[in-house]
């Protein structure tokens, strides 16, 4: 039951080209390396631009944009924010972070995206924000959201880390809540390696984060601290590459849509569904993922994938199932994210992937859809 590979295929290597190491090389020969720099602003003003937001503030990373976008709302000890319990840790890491009550809802099956029913049931007098994510490159429809929490001054926070270029209604996810947080850590859409930015129209929350993210010093007395704060400032290296990965923006979701037609088109899905199932939607595709039917045969498959030198990442845990939040939460009442995340994996999706390769990747899938016994 194998393929033979004259090479290993990982599940992710980002892509850095001629273009990026050339506008590095300019700002390292500048003398611009740490975090200040007309490199920065630049790159604030043109991710600002893309979006239509009039205010961008570059981090160390989406973490740290989420940390100071909880803070710059003022929220506070005792507040109740809520989450999706399906996403990376650091939204709810970074809600624990200021002292809110971490509030968890439960996820829909068929897009992955934070289940409206189960936010409806959790909203209280004490809920001050929502935390959105916009997970594996498929839009929440934040209008319904909206609906929802209408006249309840809830803030929202959009989590785009995994879906920049992705749309609601013809405006892109980062546009819609108080606040958004992009990532571009290595396997994102785009990348700085790390890194990470803030968009919002509000000019006190652009301004309290911007002190915040500079250890709490004032922008018009230098050393003058006003806050307790940080530094989470994103290095002018980083904007150098940066700038170039926007502008290849719609290339790259252009050939990442692509790799995933390929792979519907090579692909015999018998025992697995490819994500998401709901269609005409404005979703980009970050990662290929597909979901088994029937329960543990996703780390069987894992094992075989790697035996045939393919890399395949399973999905993530959801939140209450790490061990500082998993006395708190109940997983009964999150059905849908642990049958998500168990019977869930990802294919290599590689922008360098091209059509020979997921020919060779979909065969050892076929072969396993041939011989595996249930």
């Amino acid at each position: 039951m194998s393929i033979k590979l004259n090479k290993r295929i990982p599940f992710f290597t980002p892509e850095i080209s001629s273009d990026e190491i050339k506008s590095l090389n300019k700002t390292v020969k500048n003398g611009w390396i740490s975090s200040q720099g007309k490199i920065i602003e630049r790159f604030e003003k043109e991710f600002a631009k893309f979006h239509k937001i009039r205010y961008a503030l570059t981090t160390s990373n989406c973490t740290t944009s989420l940390h100071l976008s909880l803070l710059s709302l003022n929220i506070k000890k005792d507040d109740e924010v809520i989450c999706p319990n399906l996403t990376f840790i650091a939204p709810a890491n970074m809600i624990k972070y200021t002292g809110a009550k971490l509030v968890l809802v439960d996820v829909e099956k068929d897009n992955f995206c934070i289940s409206l029913k189960d936010l409806k049931k959790k909203i209280t007098n004490k809920t001050k924000a929502i935390m959105i994510v916009h997970p594996f490159g498929y839009p929440v429809n934040i209008n319904k959201v909206k609906k929802i929490v209408q006249n309840r001054n809830i803030k929202i926070i959009e989590d785009v880390a995994e879906s920049i270029g992705a749309k609601v209604n013809n405006k892109l996810c980062g546009t819609m809540g108080d606040v958004s947080c992009f990532s571009f850590f290595a396997n994102k859409i785009i990348t700085t390696g790390e890194g990470g930015m803030i968009l919002t129209n509000k000019k006190k929350v652009y301004e309290k984060a911007k002190i915040l993210r500079d250890h709490g010093m004032s922008n018009k007395k230098r050393y003058f601290h006003k806050f307790l704060g940080f530094n989470y400032r994103m290095t002018a290296m980083q904007a150098a590459i940066g700038i170039v990965q926007l502008k290849k923006l719609k290339k790259i979701l252009e050939r990442k849509k692509l790799i995933k037609n390929r792979y519907i088109s090579y692909l015999k899905a018998k025992t697995f569904e490819i994500f998401p199932k709901v269609r005409n939607t404005s979703s980009v595709e970050w990662f290929v993922t597909i979901t088994f039917k029937k329960q543990k045969l996703r780390n069987r498959f894992i094992k075989y994938m790697m035996k045939n030198k393919i890399e395949c990442r399973p999905m993530i845990f959801p939140v209450s199932f790490a061990k500082h939040f998993r006395d708190n939460y109940n997983k009964k009442n999150y059905i849908n994210s642990y049958d998500i995340s168990l019977n869930s994996v990802h294919l290599p999706s590689s922008l360098n992937l091209n059509s020979k390769d997921i020919r060779l990747i979909s065969a050892c899938i076929n072969r396993w859809e041939e011989n595996i016994k249930i």
